[in-house]
């Protein structure tokens, strides 16, 4: 990581305490034109029974032209889940994509629903192993209902994309148990790695 990697991960440590509260974020109205804004939900499960999956959130803040995310896992005891969950957490810095690709494999292709998208990079911290670097698109789509889906695009490591909601029960709703796999895999191949890619035309305020 370079010095100015190492600030930004430095200015968002201060930049995160402007996000407040889990509560404070939940209620918190998205500015114009950032739907990215606030908190996300995700049940990581991919077919797994209630024991060994997750209620994953995220928390997103923007400042200027930077957007600052958090990443951890809430408790669900009452679902039968890992109490507590495993304490593996993160931090994003990105900003406004400004390349973004619309690629055949996204379930919202040919992303004429897409109304905003942030690229940047995510440095997990699982416990008891040392951290590391995920490069990454968030992306929002919004459909004629009205309904938000962030979709997290791991492009590398990883080449898969996985569905997040504004609300767990919109998360629950989606993928009731028992659970089915919603993440994409894998998004792009070889070929279209040599090859360039299909462009969608994106709504207004995609950069």
């Amino acid at each position: 990581m370079s010095s100015l990697e190492l600030a930004n991960y430095v200015g968002a440590s201060a930049l995160l305490l402007l996000l407040g509260s889990t509560a404070q974020a939940q209620a918190a109205t998205p500015p114009v034109g950032q739907p990215l804004f606030g908190e996300w939900d995700r049940l990581n499960s991919t077919g797994s029974p209630p024991a060994v999956s997750e209620h994953e959130v995220m928390h997103f803040g923007v400042e200027g032209n930077t957007w600052v995310g958090r990443y951890d896992k809430h408790p669900e005891p009452a679902l039968g889940f890992a109490n507590p969950p495993e304490g593996r957490y993160g931090v994003f810095i990105g900003a406004d994509a400004t390349g973004f690709v619309c690629q055949p494999a996204f379930p919202f292709y040919p992303c004429q629903n897409v109304v905003e998208v942030v690229e940047g990079t995510t440095r997990y911290y699982p416990p008891h192993q040392p951290p590391f670097d995920v490069r990454q698109q968030t992306i929002v789509v919004r459909d004629e209902n009205g309904q938000e889906v962030m979709w997290q695009y791991w492009i590398s490591p990883g080449n898969f994309a996985c569905p997040w909601y504004r609300t767990f029960d919109e998360a629950l709703a989606a993928n009731p148990f028992p659970t089915h796999g919603d993440c994409v895999f894998p998004v792009t191949t070889h070929d279209q790695r040599e090859q360039p890619s299909v462009r969608g035309t994106p709504s207004p305020g995609v950069h």
